[in-house]
């Protein structure tokens, strides 16, 4: 770096500092950009105070030489200038205090429509006369304008609403700098700005007062106001009217005053410390839950509040709902959690959305799911409701448009499934959801509990009998599929409960990761007596045959001396790119990661065989109707047959293997015959004998 560009000046009286991570952010660039600027611009303002590894810069002459190069617009950045000059006096106030004071002032210039500092003395005098003349009640602003004592304060908020081009857009940029204030606390519950997105689809409040004259949009735990306010964006010419509970007497004070200054204060909001009977009249309730730490927190508690909110439902009114995603975990159906959780299903529920971690940024380890809930049942589709999981993948926005569609489509009049497949969504049976002790999200909720009749299926197995002895006249199956008059299922244990116990030899199952293997010792060679089988995800899914692929043995063993390869009869399973699962019957082989070896102990083989395994596995692992695979292999759900079953669906199961090895084997060659003429023919080194007609 130049040596002119590291000296430094006496800043000029009264300069707002800032420093190269801010000017980054002013600029909407990244910092090493920064960098690049001062390096390869001489005009770029020379550092103002700090020392040479924390250069501060005069904050007017950045703004300054960003317009003049046209990398921002004079309007946008006074704006944000403004902001930073808040940070650096934020030092002087408490947080609360400060926030309170900024919105209050910024309230009141909207009382006034003038400014607040006219540049004489006394001005804060006079600022609390006007407060009492406008707020004569105190329910707004008239306390927290007596308490200011810092006189630069009217001053920045005149300079901050002109930059912002108004009060409501100068009240939204303090809200939005809330945590570099220091009042982090009033963002801790705040939600990802595409969760938000989502919810206001989902709310359609702009249909609703379309629809029915006016929206009446409700928020029990309003906190900032932030959710409310986003989903109540409608159109000018659309009332409504929204009602905001806050419990905290100054969160209910600063949310009131922001939905003042949004020009709802001519009788189109009300914000409350209990809900009282407000909730009963909405027809849109939104509520993210109080957050509660894993220690404190109670499932049944949360349903507890969830069915208060349902119970306020009107006929045709929604509820949407951010709780925690532990409302859909796995629960006895008889416990009371598991009782609370059912009543609310059949009540009320249309739609539940399992999400990914993240969407409450100020707390990563808190993860949530969205409940739709609504008191009317369209009559075609009664009985049944919505479930999503998108807890494996980044919310987006296309995905934000998907979800909404599937569930704000769904049991609308005239609602047709083949013209609007869903995308994301699972419609499953009430009755199903209500007694499962399984997690609620499609992907662990075995679609297959839903009760099937079984005289179709046992008449659909003899159809496809007929077909295989059509094709092989000579080879009759040996085993019939019945119905069956026992009427309760086999016990179920999950693969996680099944492969604990392992030190003490209890258990029935065991599972290994596979071998994070170097592509580049990755063969294709089959046969050589040098090499090791490789068995992965291609393999598993079907996508390369077995002994295609191999690796080098001794370059194996020494790259990799603590893997443990597979034994006769393990059985590999996957679930990336696809759920897939194949038995090695003949073992010996390297298992590549992320497939996992699943091995049946000496106890295991009372319920299990490698065949039967696998067929389960695959059933399991392939719910029927999910739109993603199980992604923790420990959740699947596994019965254990009794013997008699067991014998006879693994004697099944090997006369289909062999019938699939024949099949294959026809295959094979009937490929390799065609190959074999077409080529010939073509470069007329072979013909094709007539044997149909003799002389």
């Amino acid at each position: 770096m130049r040596e002119e560009m590291l000296t430094m000046r006496n800043p000029r009286k009264g300069a707002t500092l800032i420093s190269m991570p801010e000017i980054a952010e002013l600029a909407k660039v990244q910092r090493p950009v920064v960098s690049t600027w001062r390096r390869r611009y001489s005009e770029f303002p020379k550092p103002a105070s700090g020392d040479h590894m924390h250069p501060l810069f005069d904050a007017a002459e950045i703004a300054n030489w960003l317009v003049t190069t046209g990398r921002a617009k004079r309007r946008d950045i006074d704006g944000d200038l403004r902001l930073h000059t808040l940070g650096r006096l934020s030092s002087q106030l408490p947080p609360r205090a400060l926030m309170a004071a900024l919105t209050s002032l910024i309230a009141l210039r909207h009382c006034i429509d003038d400014e607040l500092d006219d540049g004489e003395l006394g001005a804060l005098g006079r600022l609390q006369d006007r407060a009492a003349e406008h707020d004569p009640a105190d329910e707004l602003l008239r306390s927290e304008i007596e308490a200011i004592r810092a006189s630069w304060l009217p001053k920045v908020v005149d300079e901050l609403a002109e930059a912002a081009y108004g009060t409501a857009g100068a009240y939204e940029k303090v809200m939005h700098i809330r945590e570099r204030l220091g009042a982090a606390d009033l963002a801790a519950d705040h939600l990802d700005l595409l969760l938000i997105r989502l919810i206001t689809k989902l709310a359609a409040a702009a249909a609703r007062a379309d629809r029915y004259g006016t929206a009446k949009i409700a928020d029990p735990y309003a906190g900032t106001g932030d959710l409310l306010l986003e989903v109540s964006r409608l159109r000018d010419d659309q009332p409504m009217h929204l009602t905001a509970c806050c419990t905290d007497p100054y969160l209910a004070r600063l949310t009131r005053r922001r939905l003042f200054v949004h020009d709802l204060h001519e009788g189109g909001f009300s914000v409350q410390t209990t809900p009282g009977s407000s909730l009963q009249q909405a027809d849109v309730i939104i509520a993210q839950l109080p957050y509660r730490s894993g220690e404190e927190r109670s499932v049944n508690d949360t349903f507890e509040l969830m069915s208060d909110l349902s119970a306020d439902l009107r006929q045709g009114a929604t509820a949407i709902i951010v709780a925690p995603a532990d409302t859909t975990a796995a629960l006895d159906p008889t416990s009371r959690a598991g009782r609370l959780r059912s009543d609310l299903i059949k009540d009320a529920t249309k739609a539940i959305i399992r999400l990914p971690g993240g969407l409450v940024p100020f707390r990563p380890g808190y993860e949530v799911a969205l409940w739709v809930l609504t008191s009317y049942y369209g009559y075609d589709l009664k009985g049944n409701m919505l479930v999503a999981d998108i807890s494996d993948q980044p919310l987006t926005e296309g995905l934000v448009d998907a979800l909404s569609t599937d569930i704000l489509t769904w049991r609308e009049p005239g609602y047709d499934p083949d013209a609007h497949r869903l995308s994301y969504a699972v419609q499953l049976p009430i009755a199903a959801v209500v007694r499962s002790s399984r997690t609620l999200t499609p992907r662990y909720l075995n679609l297959s509990e839903d009760p099937v009749d079984p005289y179709e299926q046992v008449a659909r197995s003899l159809d496809l009998e007929r077909v295989l002895q059509e094709a092989r006249p000579g080879r009759v199956m040996d085993l019939h599929i019945e119905t069956s008059g026992a009427r309760s299922r086999p016990r179920t244990e999950t693969l996680g409960q099944l492969t604990k116990g392992a030190r003490d030899k209890a258990n029935l199952l065991s599972m290994q990761r596979g071998t994070r293997v170097d592509v580049a010792l990755i063969r294709r060679q089959p046969g050589r007596a040098d090499s090791y089988s490789l068995i992965g995800p291609q393999e598993a899914c079907g996508r390369s045959p077995l002994k295609s692929r191999v690796v080098d043995r001794l370059e194996f063993e020494r790259r990799y001396p603590n893997a443990r390869r597979s034994l006769p009869g393990d059985v590999v399973i996957t679930t990336v790119p696809e759920p897939g699962v194949i038995v090695d019957h003949d073992g010996y082989s390297v298992i590549e990661f992320p497939a996992r070896v699943i091995r049946i102990s000496e106890l295991g083989r009372e319920h299990f065989t490698s065949r039967v395994l696998a067929a389960l596995l695959f059933r399991s692992s392939r719910t029927a109707g999910a739109i993603r695979p199980v992604q923790r292999l420990e959740e699947l759900w596994l019965p254990l047959l009794s013997p008699a079953d067991l014998h006879r669906l693994d004697r099944l199961l090997v006369e289909l293997d062999e019938r699939r090895r024949m099949a294959r084997t026809e295959l094979d060659a009937l490929t390799e015959l065609g190959q074999i003429a077409a080529t010939g023919l073509a470069n007329g080194t072979l013909t094709l004998a007539d044997h149909s007609t003799r002389d």
